[in-house]
C-alpha cells in the first residue's frame, strides 16, 4: 500500500508530464482518487478531485515571484485545505521570521481526510507566509516565501 506522501508526488509528478507534453486535459484515477484536469497552455485551469470544485485560495499574493536568488517559494504539492496547526488548539508550525531546516513541516495540506505534512527541502528563514490558514489551494500555489541560509 502507498503512502500519501508518494502518492502526493506521483499526482506532482503527472500534473508536470502533463504540461510538458501539453496536455489540454486529464482524468485520473489512483485507487478511490479521482482528479480531472484542464490545462490551457501548460498551466491549470481547472482541477476537481471526486468532482469537488476547487476553489482559490485567500489573500494569495499574485505575483509572488522570487526577487532574489537565496529567496525560494514553497508551494503546494496537491490540492486540497491548508492548515497552518496540526489541530485548532495548537501553535502553527511556523511563524514569519522563524528559521527553518531541512525536512522540518512548514504546514498540512488535507486532500480528502488525508493530512499531508508539507517540508521545508531547505534550511531557511520565513519571510512571507501567502495563504489564509484553512484556505482551498491548488497544485502549485504558492505558500511561503523562505529566504534560504547557506551552510558552511
Amino acid at each position: 500500500m502507498r503512502n500519501r506522501d508518494s502518492i502526493s508526488k506521483e499526482i506532482k509528478d503527472i500534473v508536470d508530464l502533463a504540461k510538458e507534453n501539453g496536455i489540454l486535459e486529464l482524468n485520473l484515477e489512483i485507487g478511490d482518487l479521482k482528479l480531472h484536469l484542464k490545462f490551457k497552455e501548460g498551466e491549470v485551469l481547472e482541477e476537481n478531485i471526486n468532482k469537488k470544485p476547487s476553489l482559490p485560495a485567500n489573500n494569495i499574493e499574485q505575483n509572488a515571484t522570487e526577487t532574489k536568488s537565496n529567496v525560494f517559494l514553497v508551494k503546494s504539492p496537491l490540492v486540497g485545505t491548508f492548515y497552518r496547526k496540526p489541530n485548532p488548539n495548537a501553535k502553527p508550525f511556523v511563524e514569519v521570521g522563524d528559521i527553518v531546516e531541512k525536512g522540518q513541516t512548514l504546514c498540512i495540506v488535507e486532500t480528502m481526510k488525508i493530512m499531508n505534512e508539507i517540508i521545508a527541502e531547505r534550511k531557511g528563514k520565513i519571510t512571507k507566509i501567502l495563504v489564509e490558514d484553512g484556505a482551498m489551494v491548488e497544485v502549485e500555489t504558492p505558500l511561503f516565501e523562505i529566504e534560504e541560509i547557506y551552510e558552511d
